[in-house]
């Protein structure tokens, strides 16, 4: 492992991670770029694939699961190939769909029954926010109800970067998630 691999671990292991991501995005990110533009991806999805594999990495690295005989470069471009191929079959399966299942999935919101319950998994959902720590619910507010650019909600929250604020949301998004797929009773509701 070179110089420059063994820093950017120490730093995540001492919790220093601005300095981290501002090296990742300015020299990492360009391969990854260059791999989903060339595969039909746009710059925004790039971001999206590069910044899921900046996380995956951080926690092999903070769960010492990390492998340091691959470069951390290698290691992302790898990660990030992977989720762009997941992401573009994904993608193809929901295009393949039948569009009239889909619209007869949703039709039946208009009635009563299905108000009661949608207020029922909003209260639900709310419940499960609120555990989320007061930065957090912040920035996915920002994001999701206030539909706030990265350069806003980075702006708001007084973090150095665009790139830190993204990097941000995204492990709230993931806590959620996180919490969310703990709760049994929630992902019944959800599900129905």
């Amino acid at each position: 492992m070179n110089k420059i691999d063994s820093k950017i671990i120490e730093c995540i292991q001492q919790g220093e991670n601005d300095p981290v991501l501002a090296y990742l995005y300015e020299h990492t990110l360009k391969k990854v770029r260059r791999y989903v533009l060339q595969n039909n991806g746009s710059q925004e999805e790039a971001s999206d694939i590069f910044q899921d594999a900046v996380v995956i990495f951080f926690n092999q690295v903070k769960q010492n699961k990390f492998n340091q005989q691959y470069g951390i470069d290698g290691f992302i471009f790898s990660v990030s190939r992977n989720l762009w191929i997941d992401k573009v079959r994904r993608d193809k399966r929901i295009q393949s769909k039948d569009l009239s299942l889909m619209e007869s999935e949703y039709s039946d919101n208009s009635d009563h029954l299905g108000d009661l319950i949608t207020k029922e998994k909003s209260s639900a959902m709310r419940l499960v926010f609120e555990k989320l720590d007061e930065k957090c619910q912040k920035i996915l507010r920002f994001s999701i109800f206030e539909k706030l650019s990265m350069k806003e909600i980075s702006e708001k929250m007084g973090y150095a970067s665009e790139n830190v604020a993204k990097t941000n949301n995204y492990r709230c998004k993931q806590y959620l998630q996180k919490l969310v797929n703990e709760d049994k009773n929630l992902l019944n509701l959800l599900k129905h």
